[in-house]
């Protein structure tokens, strides 16, 4: 007789031993996935933290739409890889001086300083 073999009696031990071994090989895998590709979601004080910035900063990034965010249940949301990339790109947009000029002139004409 082998020395591991279940009996009736031994098979409700023999589960829970069962599943907290997999439980624990579900805990491992899903920590190997999100180390290997470094991605989690951030809350805005998390990113804040992570960037070495002040919440107001990432507030006003977002409004200007300069950082990658995602947006649920009026909640603000930031992925680590996108943060990365976007850190890694620089500034590196072109620089578009129609776009650039309309942004000024609209600004002049909301705060009434358009002198036409």
């Amino acid at each position: 007789m082998e020395a591991n073999q279940i009996t009736f009696d031994s098979l409700p031990k023999a589960m829970a031993s069962l599943f907290d071994e997999v439980k624990q090989i579900k805990s491992l895998i899903l920590e190997s996935s999100t180390g290997q590709q470094g991605d989690k979601l951030m809350t805005i004080s998390e990113t804040a933290e992570f960037l070495h910035v002040q919440k107001q900063t990432l507030y006003s990034y977002v409004s200007k739409g300069i950082i990658p965010h995602h947006k649920r249940a009026g909640r603000l949301y930031f992925s680590q890889n996108d943060l990365i990339e976007w850190v890694k790109a620089g500034n590196k947009r072109a620089f578009d001086v129609e776009e650039e000029a309309q942004k000024i002139i609209s600004k002049r004409k909301r705060k009434g300083g358009s002198h036409e």
